[in-house]
């Protein structure tokens, strides 16, 4: 009996050993259930929607010109002078000041022979014109007595009617005096003057050279302005016009020009697509041949948003906050300019979030800031 009853005990002590463990095993359960339900959000940052007028950013490349660059030829032939500042490379010029002189001297003394019988035909003339014009004399007689053989030649005294100019032309002296004028200007050709301020870039003569009648004697610039070339897309042409501020700056460096659009040409390129747009810009550091970056600040565009581009999801969405929820909104990208990119669609007041979330999906709740 005592046996029976020693079975028994040990019976329920082993019964109620079991029931403990399995209320211990309960009670963990629910702790790891409730672990989950009260599993934290993800926090992120956002920002307040505010819409803006911002103007669209034109992005290209160029090579720099010098907008006034003329290559120097010589009209006539003769020896190179030596001038009162050499015909170098780097060396600079005033406008009106003479670059190079060719030998002039007999060129000047065929002219002088012509002039010298232009005062003979005159002086032949006057005594029968004193008979046939009287009154007209007096003037040819006049211009005869300032005629100077080492200046510039005058203009023949005006006809006082059709009877003098046959009896002038019919001695020769208006052809004469033509001839004169032709070789009086023809002598200019052998100075050439700098026609603006500006450096010679390129000298192909010494002095005391033969130059001869189309020879490239060099080249000259006007380094004080110069001219960016750059093709753009023509489906951005809307946004450009003459005037717009332009921003320049080297591949390499952090320096910034400032200059401004100045001719646009309407017509589009049928292989690229692409119009030319010429922006002015002015720096004693700028030099004819570089090249730049150019960043083109064109008509703005109203009720957008800048934001940055790798934000977009599919390339037309973006994550906003409602409800303390991650919702897709669609948006329009407008224009890409670097790492950013201005977008429509968004509303004043929407909850944009600001960083890229992983595994992010619409319907996640996410606690946010600020």
């Amino acid at each position: 009996m005592k046996r029976v009853y020693a079975v028994l005990t040990g019976l329920g002590i082993l019964v109620l050993g079991v029931l403990v463990v399995m209320a211990f095993m309960g009670r963990g359960a629910k702790k790891d259930v409730t672990a989950e339900i009260k599993e934290e959000k993800p926090l992120v940052s956002t920002a307040l929607v505010a819409l803006q007028s911002l103007p669209y950013i034109v992005s290209a490349t160029g090579t720099l010109s010098a907008i006034q660059n003329i290559e120097l030829y010589s009209e006539v032939q003769g020896v190179l002078l030596q001038g009162q500042q050499l015909f170098k490379e780097g060396n600079r010029f005033g406008k009106g000041q003479t670059i190079l002189q060719i030998n002039s001297a007999e060129y000047l003394a065929q002219l002088q022979s012509n002039k010298s019988s232009l005062v003979s035909q005159i002086a032949a003339m006057l005594a029968d014109m004193e008979i046939e014009f009287p009154e007209a004399s007096k003037k040819w007689e006049r211009y005869l007595k300032n005629f100077d053989l080492n200046g510039k030649l005058e203009p023949l005294p005006q006809f006082s009617s059709d009877a003098e100019k046959f009896f002038v032309t019919g001695r020769n002296i208006t052809q004469t005096y033509f001839n004169v004028k032709n070789q009086q200007e023809r002598l200019s050709k052998y100075y050439i003057t700098a026609p603006f301020n500006g450096v010679v870039t390129e000298a192909n003569v010494d002095p005391g050279a033969l130059v001869r009648s189309g020879q490239k004697l060099g080249e000259f610039m006007d380094n004080s302005a110069y001219e960016l070339q750059l093709s753009i897309p023509a489906t951005e042409n809307q946004y450009l016009s003459v005037g717009k501020s332009v921003f320049l700056s080297p591949l390499k460096g952090t320096i910034v020009y400032e200059g401004a659009i100045s001719r646009i040409n309407p017509k589009i390129n049928q292989q690229t697509q692409t119009i030319e747009v010429f922006v002015v810009v002015s720096n004693p550091s700028l030099k004819d041949g570089q090249y730049l970056k150019a960043e083109i600040y064109g008509e703005e565009i109203d009720s957008v948003v800048q934001i940055e581009s790798s934000l977009l999801v599919e390339n037309d969405h973006v994550y906003i906050v409602v409800d303390s929820t991650l919702q897709l909104q669609k948006v329009t990208p407008l224009n890409y300019v670097g790492e950013h990119v201005l977008v429509s669609g968004l509303e004043t007041g929407s909850i944009l979030v600001t960083e890229i979330i992983s595994n992010a999906y619409p319907g996640l709740k996410v606690t946010y800031y600020p």
